[in-house]
């Protein structure tokens, strides 16, 4: 798959948006048809762009650019690192560092790194969200 993903990503995101709007809140009735194998075969969950379209209508704390740029990077480490494969398992919520936890001061700091390591890898628990 080459950039095409980036237009069907966008375009999902949209009807995402518009479905939310219609009542589908849930990522089960968020999709349809091929949807979720697009998703999955671009290294993203339903889960994953639930949240993103769930937080954008409650909330209109997304911008859908950076959106896609969170995918790109999950993209690019999904097809040339992990050669397209799933995560086998998600992480528990217990194994990521308490929100309290600091490195070298900084609040939240250990945490963020364990979240990004783990969108990364594609194995973040689907009650937590990363972006």
């Amino acid at each position: 798959m080459s950039e095409d993903w980036r237009k069907q990503f966008h375009d999902l995101f949209f009807k995402g948006v518009e479905r939310h709007k219609e009542g589908r809140q849930d990522p089960e009735s968020l999709f349809e048809g091929d949807e979720p194998a697009f998703l999955e075969s671009i290294g993203c969950s339903t889960q994953e762009m639930f949240d993103f379209c769930d937080d954008y209508v409650r909330w209109g704390d997304v911008v859908y650019e950076h959106v896609e740029e969170l995918q790109t990077i999950r993209y690019e480490h999904f097809i040339n690192e992990l050669n397209s494969e799933p995560a086998s398992h998600p992480m528990e919520m217990n194994e990521f560092p308490p929100k309290d936890a600091e490195l070298e001061g900084i609040a939240w700091l250990p945490r963020l790194i364990v979240k990004a390591r783990a969108k990364l890898a594609g194995n973040l628990p689907a009650d937590l969200m990363y972006g």
